[in-house]
């Protein structure tokens, strides 16, 4: 059902994303794998299903959202496997309206103007919020390793 390249893609991210954390000073609340406890509300109401805590999330209800709400949703089905991989890592760090925003920057096509939004936005989250600078030296590890690992495909 998953292509190789989706299955690539979440390779990486779920080895930034790790395990359950509440950071209060993350607006994204609760999050289990990198998936907030308001999107896997999202998600089970859709199936019609009670809300429970996202520490309860299971392995297949992360590949379904991620594939669904991230990699179908930021079109990395039909990018070239580069770019669905870095699009993919953005579209769980930032949001999929974001990704858009680096593709238009970087004219859908270079890599490098894609990492230099990326990093360009980071400095903007620190701008906008100070207690943001707790989370720079994992966002800019996180965009140091997707660069090398995408560089190795």
């Amino acid at each position: 059902m998953y292509s190789k390249e989706f299955e690539q893609a979440l390779k990486f991210v779920l080895e930034r994303e790790g395990g359950y954390v509440n950071n209060p000073n993350d607006p994204g609340g609760a999050t289990n794998k990198g998936i907030t406890q308001g999107t896997y509300n999202s998600w089970l109401r859709a199936k019609g299903q009670p809300t429970k805590s996202v520490k309860l999330i299971t392995d297949a209800e992360v590949k379904e959202i991620y594939y669904k709400n991230y990699w179908l949703a930021a079109k990395c089905d039909k990018m070239t496997k580069k770019f669905a991989v870095v699009c993919f890592d953005s579209a769980v760090n930032h949001g999929v309206g974001k990704v858009n925003d680096f593709l238009r920057a970087c004219q859908w096509n270079d890599l490098e103007t894609f990492y230099l939004e990326r990093i360009r936005y980071y400095n903007h989250l620190l701008d906008i919020k100070k207690t943001n600078i707790t989370f720079i030296h994992g966002w800019l590890n996180r965009m140091f390793a997707l660069i090398d690992y995408v560089n190795k495909l």
